[in-house]
């Protein structure tokens, strides 16, 4: 018996890394092809410094990013990442990036798997949904700067979460002065990526702290440790002095600069219902949730827990409050809802992880279930991901190696005689224009080293 039970246990490794690794090569794939491009030629310079001067060290990163600060942004800990790999080569930058996204998965795979032996099927299941439910893909997960701040710092803050799930289903943990002060610099950390994340993250904890609090159990010392630090961390980047120049531009540019507050209001709200209004994904994952609930209440009902109900229930409406937080700001793009579709991808991922598949009959369905899953997911990814990519790798390269044949001549004033790149609409992809003032054309300039570049038809 115990020779089989080992047997199950090594099947279930080997199919666990293989999934692992297959997801792996699938997004290194999607990320060799994607080109620099837009604000990855921005961050590939000392931020807020004229003449442009590429980064080269750790060094200009810092005085990159405190010039950041200043001037644009507090989101300090995300555009760190987002620099240090578009300072390094490529292919090591575009492994990196693949790994962050499987080690997402992993991340959100151990919350929902908190307390159970190896479950292969729900890692497979968890990749197959992000493919599907995250908002504009290609812009959050592959492209650099995207990637570094919706991706990275959505890994970043489950895995800081991951702690404190733990110990909301096991009620154990190891209380220790070096892990409090580990727990409280990660919450530093933690709290630094991103305005609505941070914000769901301090609902997640605060709400587990009142479950503790009224079941009478006492908190370790690194739980309130870790709260501090992104209390902290949330309060550093908030207060950025870049964020209130950037606000202010915004504002006026939108003119509401001069509008009643009610009417600002109510403009902000428009964009978050717009969101919900007109983003598939929202409406999808929020129907799958509820048809997950009914599931696992009535379906499991010999095996339901009410504690994994209700962290499910968290994660849930974390998700809605993330959104609900960019009331703040006076724009909503489709990105900045990455954290409230992962997420929901979480509170989905917990019940399916907490199902039990014991007859013959409801495994057969679960198996159906996956192989539609996949073939619905693949389908995506080679249409909608793969298939774009290859057009815009292919004609980025052609246009590289016109760039440098013109440099070659001794032309710096580069005029590139083509069609516009359009890609599709979850890519949000901009090119340089025939206005060689623009920003994107000046930037993109700098990055290729020469006095100008524009594009004419």
């Amino acid at each position: 018996m115990g020779i089989v039970n080992g047997d199950k246990k090594s099947i279930r490794r080997w199919l666990f890394g293989i999934i692992f690794f297959v997801f792996f090569l699938l997004i290194f794939l999607l990320n060799r092809m994607y080109p620099i491009h837009s604000d990855d030629w921005m961050y590939s310079f000392v931020f807020n410094e004229n003449p442009a001067r590429f980064i080269h060290n750790i060094r200009d990163v810092f005085v990159s990013q405190y010039n950041h600060y200043l001037y644009w942004g507090g989101r300090n800990v995300v555009h760190f990442i987002d620099q240090i790999l578009l300072m390094i080569p490529a292919l090591t930058r575009e492994i990196i990036n693949s790994l962050a996204f499987v080690l997402f998965i992993l991340g959100i795979y151990k919350i929902a798997n908190c307390g159970k032996v190896l479950a292969p099927m729900l890692f497979l299941f968890i990749g197959a949904v992000l493919w599907l439910g995250l908002p504009t893909f290609p812009q959050t997960v592959i492209w650099i700067t995207g990637s570094s701040n919706y991706l990275w710092g959505s890994l970043i803050v489950l895995s800081f979460l991951y702690n404190y799930y733990r110990f909301y289903i096991t009620e154990k943990s190891k209380d220790t002065r070096l892990r409090a002060l580990w727990m409280f610099l990660f919450g530093i950390i933690a709290g630094w990526t991103n305005e609505n994340v941070s914000i769901a993250l301090l609902f997640i904890i605060f709400s587990l702290l009142i479950y503790f609090t009224i079941r009478k159990i006492k908190v370790p010392l690194w739980f309130a440790a870790g709260l501090f630090g992104v209390g902290i961390g949330c309060a550093i980047m908030l207060a950025a002095p870049g964020n209130f120049i950037r606000s202010h531009d915004t504002h006026v540019s939108l003119n509401l600069d001069t509008k009643p507050l009610v009417e600002v209001l109510r403009f902000k709200a428009r964009n978050i219902y717009l969101i919900y209004r007109y983003i598939p994904a929202v409406s999808a994952l929020i129907a799958a949730y509820f048809v997950s609930v009914l599931i696992y209440w009535f379906v499991n009902k010999a095996n339901r827990n009410e504690k994994v109900l209700f962290g499910s229930v968290l994660f849930f409406i974390a998700a809605h409050i993330s959104a609900l937080a960019m009331i703040a700001s006076p724009i909503f793009p489709v990105r900045a809802s990455f954290c409230m579709h992962a997420f929901m991808i979480v509170a989905i991922s917990i019940l399916y992880g907490d199902l039990k598949f014991e007859t013959r009959g409801t495994k057969i369905v679960n198996y159906l279930f996956l192989t539609a899953l996949l073939i619905w997911s693949g389908s995506t990814y080679y249409c909608m991901y793969y298939n774009p990519l290859k057009y815009l790798r292919d004609r980025y390269k052609v246009r590289e190696q016109y760039i440098e044949s013109q440099k070659g001549k001794g032309i710096k004033d580069i005029v590139l005689k083509e069609s516009p790149i359009i890609m599709p609409g979850q890519f949000d992809f901009e090119d340089i224009t025939a206005d060689e003032l623009s920003w994107r054309n000046r930037i993109c300039a700098d990055y290729y080293k020469v006095n100008s570049i524009k594009r004419i038809e």
